[in-house]
Formats: structure tokens, C-alpha cells, sequence
């Protein structure tokens, strides 16, 4: 005889989950467990979203009551009205039978989730999302005006630039409601359309049950348009249908705890299916239990769909609650894994198929993408005469010798992972290989090892006992360089993409001040009429090429860096360069503990002013003039460089530690 319980669990919100519809502090959630007369233990959940699940709290309670009388579960007898719990049952019945252990491997790629709040508070959470390797983000959105959001939008697209980033947006039925800016849902697409943004699809942009204004929209919109609320009272298939038919979608998102569980999900996808309507799953915030199991579901039905494998699905919800179940669950990289161990593959994959492909073809050339810091990300790619040139250059400055142990820490995708990996096979050293983290785990010696800044600053309390570090693809600070461990050789690297990694060196040591960057074997330099380093390294297929950099050049192979001529203001007829200022200021701006920057803004006298930008509260009258006293009695800066005014506001830093001067004022 079989014993049924189930067992309240409400999930408390880590911090309020706010969209146009409502704001969530806590939702309703149930356990189902189910023990055979074998011994055998199955559990599934019934999540509840308050206003959005098709039954209520207490008629939830009722059935699932109902049910702990009984001695079993059968599906088919649970009631179309209570959804969840059928989801609940059903889960249940497949965990029994599975006896609790999930058997899908490999990875879902998933949506990031950035919630509504500020402004500043949605670019934050943006700006952590694409740290975590997240390439598909979707923003809640219709809380904020239309035009402040709409400038907040165009902000988000330039951190995440399309192809490389997927942006969708979920307005949850706000576009129908009515507002001070006086658009209409259709304008209110197009404006997304007009301003560039590029994006995948927006979610149910007008209220669930208008569906002759629904069909219209789909019809007219500029912007794909998905249903989800929409979904959710449909119960027949013949209704399901008609629906799809007479709205015409571009997609269709599924939440198989609202959807009456997975059977009938599954006939959602069918019709869609011979539509030619998209569709990806989503969670319902289930907790882990129900995450699990729908996520387990989700891999089977991409697995035997190939062509949907790179369809970001939603399902990285698990982190949101206090109070959560414990999981293996495990994200990488914008991927779910059913364990952490199955996250390696993320990472340690590309550097089989790196080393595959370099023995295999040895006449390829290697593709690489830019990271996408001083413009839009793109794929490069390099012959195998060139790759082996830069690679026997490093080995050749750091002399390097078979047999040496070398880590690999950044990730493979770009040139400086790959470069790693190359030098290793070229120059036989002993290569270990570890996850590619903010803090990567290096147990062993070793004596020569590549990371960013923020890999460093991270490794300081407890550095790895290594020889060498190379130190690149990010703003190496004197605060960091300041804290650098003194028995070990740490080097900045100066190069891009383009001229296959570093191209230049110094040496870099705490109480020593910065020398130039001094070129490596093969290299040279010259400089434009504007300024602009030019690179010569003919090994390595780079002749003439012209960079966005400002250097002061001290003969053809040394130059010291400036900044960018991107950023180049002109105050006064005077070319200021505001990562100069930005230095020479620093001693001062040190006390308030805050990111700065230098930017201009429009004069009609000057043509540009010179502006301080400080990311704090605002200072008083009084300890604004003293601080720009401070920094007008700085003998490093010529008149027309000295900030003329303090302004407040966010200053935004790539994943890499630069100052992204995006001009939004």
C-alpha cells in the first residue's frame, strides 16, 4: 500500500521579484511525496504564482488533501482545473520510477533574467549577467517610463552587442495599460524597432484574453511577438489550436507547472510545431524540485530536436529564493548542467577540440573573436604561420623551456585562452588546465601562468606559487600593482586580437614606477600624425596596422600609453585625453572610495568642458570646491585638463575592468 503527504514550503524571494503585474516577496509552494509498498520514494511540487496559476491557494490545498487520503496517483483522474497539481503528480509519478536520480548530461543554455527596479540597479544586474557568461538576457520591462526604459535598452545593447548577445523582453501586459507617454502598444514596438535594439521577441506585450487586439499586434509588430499568460486557461487541444491559428505568434513560451504538466506542455509544442511557431520552456519559480524535474524534461526535448540546441531556454531561476531546496543543479557559462562535475565540459571541451583541430588540419587557420572592449565583437582569424610566430615570441621573452609547467585559466574562446594551449604544444610544455574563474584553483607550482587583473586581485590573499605572471585583457591598476606579491615576476601584457596577444611588455612591481612597454622580438612601432600607435610585425601577417591608441613614442620599439583616441575630447581647440587626467587625479578622488571618470560635454565657449564624474552621493557645496581646488593645484595637469564641474551618476566598467564612456546625457 502506497503512502501519500504532501507539505507546505512557501519560497521567500532573496529580494522582491518585481514586474509591471505585481511584486513577489513570497509564493505558495507545496511537496507531494509518494512512497510505494517497494520502498520506493518519489516527490514532485506544486508551485503556485498567485493571480497567474489557473487554481487558487486553497483549492490547491483541497486536492492535494484529497489526494493524501488515497493510497495512489493516477494522472488521468486529476482535474484540467488544478494544473499545478496535476504538474505535482506527475513529477512526482516520474521521480518514483526514476528513484530519485536524474539522468540527463550536457548542458541547456539559458536565459539570464534581469528584474525590474532602477535604472542603474537593471544595467547592474546586466553588467553580472554577462560576467557569468550569460548570452541570452531577458528584462522584465514596463514598470519605468517607456522613454527612460527605452534609453536604459539602448544602454544594455551597447554592453551586449548583437549577434553575440540575445536580448528579449517580457512586458508581462503592461504595453495595454494606459500611460503618460500617450503611445500605443504598436508605437511603442516600433520605437524598439526605430532605435536599433535589435531584439529576439517580446513577451505578452498586452494583457492575456484580448485576442482579436492580439492577433493585430502579431500581425503589425516589428518585434516578434511570444504568448505565455495567454496559454495559461487553454485546456482542449482543439482550443489550443485555434488560438495559435487565430493569434499567429512568432512564439510560444511554456511553464509546464501552469500548463497542467508535461503531457499536455508537449501538446502545446506540437501544435506550434505544425504552425512553424517557436517555443522554449520556461520556469514558473518552482524551488529545485520542480526545476529539476522540468529541466530534465526540457534536455530530452531538445536532445531529439538538434536544431533548437543554441534556443536559450528559462530555467536559471534556482538562485532566487532564501530558502530553497539543495541541488546539484549547476550553471556555467549560461548553461545548466545537472551537476557541477558535468560543468566541466564547458570549459575543458574547447580545449579538446583546440588540440584536435591543430594535429588534424595543420594547413587551418586559427578563428578567434575580439572581446568586444573597444567596439562590436568579431571573428578574426589567423594563419598558422603567424599563431606559431607569436607563440615562439613568448616563449622565446619569458625563456620558456620544454618541460616547463604553464596553467591555463582564461577561457578558450578567445585569443588569449587559445594562445595559451599553442605555446604549450609548440614550445612542449607541461600545460595544466583549470576552470577558467574569477578565482581560478592552482594547487601545484608552476612557471609561467596568463590572467586578467581581476583574476589576480582575487589570488592576492593567498597567491599560487608561480614564477612568472602574465598580466592582461583588463586595466592594470596601481592599487593592483601596489599589492603585488614581490618574490614573484609579474609582467603587463600590451596587444589584441589582432596581433595574436601581446605585441609589448614591462615588467611590473609594487614601489617601482611604470617604465614604457617595450616591443617584442619581431615588432616595431611608429605613430600616426594623430597620435595613434601603428604596429609593425611582419611575422605574424601585422604591417602598418593603425590602433585606437594614443602613445607618446620613445623610438621604434618603446612607447608609453596614453588612452584611446575614441575618448579624445577637445576643450578649448586642446586635445584632452581623459585616461591622462584620469590618472594624474587619482591621489585626489582616492578618499571619497569611488569609481570616476573624465568626460566633455557641450560649451558653447570652449566647445567641450571638461567634467568630473563621481559614482557617489552628492558631496556638499563646500567639499565640491575643495576638491576641485585639489586637483587645480596638480602640476601634472595643463589648465584646459582640469575638470570644471562635478556631476553624479553611474560609471559602468566592462567585464575586463574599462571604463565604458557611453555618452547618454
Amino acid at each position: 500500500m502506497s503512502r501519500i503527504e504532501f507539505t507546505s514550503h512557501p519560497l521567500e524571494f532573496k529580494k522582491p521579484a518585481k514586474t509591471s503585474r505585481d511584486t513577489l516577496k513570497s509564493k505558495p509552494s507545496f511537496f507531494l511525496t509518494l512512497r510505494d509498498d517497494k520502498g520506493r520514494l518519489g516527490k514532485g511540487e506544486c508551485s503556485l504564482i498567485p493571480g497567474l496559476s489557473l487554481e487558487s491557494e486553497s483549492e490547491a490545498i483541497q486536492a492535494l488533501e484529497k489526494l493524501s487520503s488515497q493510497d495512489s496517483l493516477i494522472l488521468d483522474a486529476i482535474p484540467d482545473s488544478v494544473p499545478a497539481v496535476k504538474f505535482a503528480v506527475e513529477t512526482t509519478l516520474i521521480d518514483l520510477n526514476r528513484e530519485g536520480a536524474a539522468k540527463w548530461k550536457g548542458g541547456i543554455p539559458i536565459n539570464g533574467l534581469v528584474w525590474m527596479e532602477s535604472a542603474k540597479g537593471m544595467l547592474k544586474q546586466v553588467q553580472i549577467l554577462v560576467k557569468g557568461g550569460y548570452k541570452t538576457i531577458k528584462l522584465k520591462v514596463g514598470t519605468l517610463p517607456f522613454f527612460e526604459e527605452l534609453e536604459l535598452l539602448k544602454d544594455i545593447r551597447v554592453l551586449c552587442p548583437s549577434p553575440e548577445f540575445t536580448l528579449r523582453v517580457d512586458a508581462n501586459g503592461a504595453f495595454s495599460k494606459s500611460t503618460s507617454d500617450g503611445l500605443s502598444a504598436l508605437e511603442k514596438l516600433q520605437a524598439y524597432e526605430d532605435a536599433g535594439l535589435k531584439l529576439h521577441s517580446i513577451e505578452q506585450p498586452i494583457e492575456a484574453g484580448s485576442i482579436e487586439q492580439m492577433a493585430t499586434l502579431c500581425a503589425s509588430s516589428p518585434i516578434p511577438i511570444a504568448l505565455d499568460e495567454e496559454l495559461i486557461p487553454i485546456i482542449l487541444n482543439r482550443d489550443r489550436q485555434e488560438l495559435l491559428e487565430k493569434i499567429k505568434p512568432a512564439y510560444i513560451i511554456l511553464k509546464p507547472s501552469l500548463l497542467g504538466g508535461f503531457t499536455s506542455t508537449e501538446s502545446w509544442v506540437n501544435i506550434a510545431e505544425s504552425l512553424s511557431i517557436g517555443w522554449w520552456i520556461t520556469s514558473a519559480l518552482e524551488s529545485n524540485v520542480g526545476l529539476s524535474e522540468i529541466s530534465e524534461w526540457t534536455y530530452g526535448l531538445l536532445k531529439s530536436r538538434p536544431h533548437l540546441k543554441n534556443m536559450a531556454q528559462g530555467l536559471g531561476t534556482g538562485s532566487l529564493f532564501k530558502n530553497n531546496i539543495e541541488t546539484k543543479m549547476f550553471i556555467s557559462e549560461g548553461q545548466l548542467y545537472s551537476s557541477a562535475v558535468d560543468s566541466e565540459l564547458v570549459w575543458s571541451k574547447g580545449v579538446v577540440n583546440l588540440i584536435k583541430e591543430w594535429n588534424d588540419k595543420p594547413d587551418s587557420p586559427l578563428l578567434c573573436k575580439t572581446s568586444g572592449s573597444s567596439g562590436v565583437a568579431r571573428e578574426i582569424s589567423h594563419s598558422r604561420a603567424a599563431v606559431i610566430a607569436s607563440a615562439k615570441a613568448t616563449l622565446e621573452y619569458f625563456n620558456l623551456q620544454p618541460g616547463d609547467k604553464a596553467v591555463l585559466a582564461l577561457p578558450i574562446d578567445f585569443i588569449a585562452g587559445k594562445m595559451m594551449v599553442v605555446r604549450s604544444l609548440i614550445g612542449g610544455l607541461d600545460l595544466d588546465i583549470v576552470e577558467p574563474k574569477a578565482k581560478p584553483l592552482i594547487n601545484s607550482h608552476a612557471d609561467f601562468i596568463a590572467i586578467t587583473p581581476h583574476q589576480c586581485s582575487l589570488l592576492i590573499s593567498d597567491f599560487p606559487d608561480v614564477k612568472t605572471v602574465l598580466l592582461g585583457g583588463g586595466v592594470v591598476t596601481d592599487g593592483l600593482i601596489e599589492r603585488l606579491p614581490e618574490w614573484i615576476d609579474f609582467y603587463e601584457g600590451f596587444g589584441m586580437t589582432e596581433t595574436i596577444t601581446h605585441i609589448a611588455m614591462r615588467k611590473v612591481k609594487s614601489g617601482a614606477s611604470r617604465g614604457p612597454f617595450e616591443a617584442m622580438s619581431g615588432v616595431s612601432f611608429q605613430i600616426s600624425k594623430e597620435g595613434e600607435l601603428i604596429i609593425d610585425a611582419p611575422s605574424r601577417g601585422v604591417n602598418g596596422l593603425v590602433t585606437d591608441d594614443i602613445v607618446e613614442l620613445v623610438d621604434s620599439k618603446r612607447f608609453v600609453w596614453l588612452g584611446r583616441k575614441s575618448s579624445i575630447i577637445i576643450s578649448g581647440g586642446i586635445k584632452v585625453i581623459p585616461e591622462v587626467v584620469e590618472h594624474e587625479i587619482r591621489g585626489v578622488i582616492q578618499p571619497l572610495n569611488c569609481e570616476y571618470l573624465i568626460k566633455g560635454v557641450p560649451d558653447d565657449s570652449l566647445g567641450e568642458k571638461i567634467i568630473l564624474r563621481l559614482d557617489t552621493v552628492k558631496l556638499s557645496e563646500s567639499k565640491e570646491i575643495e576638491l576641485l581646488g585639489e586637483i587645480s593645484k596638480l602640476r601634472g595637469l595643463a589648465p584646459y585638463h582640469k575638470p570644471r564641474d562635478i556631476e553624479y551618476g553611474e560609471v559602468v566598467k566592462s567585464n575586463r575592468g574599462k571604463i565604458k564612456r557611453i555618452k547618454r546625457d
